[in-house]
């Protein structure tokens, strides 16, 4: 029924809106916060292009992100309601990239984008999510499928990929940096947001180190990291002093500056942990601002003594970033790390796999499948 009505809409391009009230798309949805449980699988109506800059986009792959996970449980919800103009923030359907086919697009859209084409990309934390058979995306955010991926491999890089530029590129200050030599310490290496990081830094000549497991240790070196620390190792924290400062300490594993050894000398530490979301949430927007920049004065304050810094890192919907994540997609210097592929139908379980950490790379939705994961 999809399919009949994508190919009726591509012929019309922009002008679908008279018939869009008959048109219905399978959609995950929350309509209360909570477990994983809540998400709902039901009929919706086919989003309208209301601004002309957007894409309506069939989606053909999406990948699960821990920040969906969070979201699920309400994680920043007093925030985003304020990027949201304060609209009904429910029903609620969470995801943040994709791969798929625009199937209409707006009058502004450039040229060079059209109806038919394969393209992949990702959509603000604010707005509805990528767990529906048919998305609203803005077109400065999506570009074409790199022509050596799928689908699923497209999508797998894009939210964690663009995490790991925003850390470390905004917040970490690469964008000015000599990047030649750089050492950088990724805790957490071999999830999603670590693999891509690895790979990202590399592209720029970084010398990188890693903490993971042991079981996966020899994929972190496959993706050219210098050094890899097992964690599991009972020479774990002295091994990574001796190795000596690091420029740049990323974490990607929640662990928090304040639980490092102190031995560990850094010059900057970026955490992709912050209070902030979650401090908002539970005091309100004013109190968890001023709860949050306390935090953070308080950790400034302690690694002051060192030389050190501590920074809040946040995906940024950054169209000059993405067209940079892009160019080293294109030309292979990063590439896909897939944990595992599920189907549509089994997004529940594809988040429980994602609750449940230890990943190796990134948890896929392939839309073509309706009921089983592949294994």
């Amino acid at each position: 029924m999809l399919r009949r009505s994508v190919s009726v809409l591509s012929s019309k391009s922009f002008e679908y809106a008279a018939v869009t009230k008959k048109r219905r798309i399978k959609s995950w949805q929350l309509h209360e916060y909570g477990g994983i449980d809540e998400l709902q699988l039901g009929s919706i109506r086919l989003p309208v292009i209301r601004d002309p800059n957007e894409v309506l986009v069939q989606v053909n792959a999406a990948s699960v992100n821990p920040i969906d996970l969070l979201m699920i449980g309400g994680y920043g919800r007093n925030l985003f309601q304020i990027q949201r103009n304060f609209e009904n923030e429910l029903p609620l359907t969470v995801g943040r990239d994709f791969a798929g086919t625009i199937i209409a697009k707006g009058h502004k859209v450039r040229d060079g984008m059209k109806v038919g084409d394969e393209v992949y990309g990702f959509i603000p934390l604010h707005k509805q999510g990528t767990f529906s058979e048919v998305i609203l995306a803005n077109a400065c955010h999506v570009l074409p499928i790199p022509k050596q991926l799928s689908s699923i491999e497209s999508t797998s890089l894009v939210y964690a990929t663009m995490t790991a530029w925003s850390a470390l590129f905004i917040f970490g200050n690469l964008v000015s940096k000599q990047t030649d030599g750089l050492r950088v310490l990724i805790l957490g290496c071999s999830g999603g947001v670590g693999t891509a990081a690895v790979q990202l830094l590399k592209s720029q000549d970084c010398v990188v180190f890693g903490t993971c497991s042991s079981d996966a240790v020899s994929l972190v070196y496959n993706l050219g990291a210098d050094c890899v620390f097992d964690y599991t190792s009972p020479d774990f924290h002295k091994n990574v002093e001796l190795e000596g400062r690091y420029h740049i300490i990323l974490d990607a594993a929640q662990i928090g500056y304040q639980n490092i050894p102190k031995s560990w000398k850094y010059d900057t530490y970026i955490t992709l942990n912050s209070p902030l979301l979650k401090s908002t949430d539970s005091y309100g927007l004013m109190a968890g601002l001023a709860y949050s920049a306390s935090d953070l004065l308080d950790a400034n304050l302690r690694a002051y003594k060192d030389s050190s810094c501590v920074k809040w890192g946040f995906f940024i919907p950054s169209t000059r970033g993405f067209e940079f994540v892009d160019d080293l997609i294109s030309k292979e210097k990063i590439k896909p790390v897939i944990h595992k592929t599920f189907g549509f139908g089994k997004l529940q379980d594809a988040f429980k796999t994602v609750s449940e950490g230890h990943l190796r790379g990134k948890v896929v939705i392939d839309f073509s499948i309706d009921n089983d994961c592949n294994e």
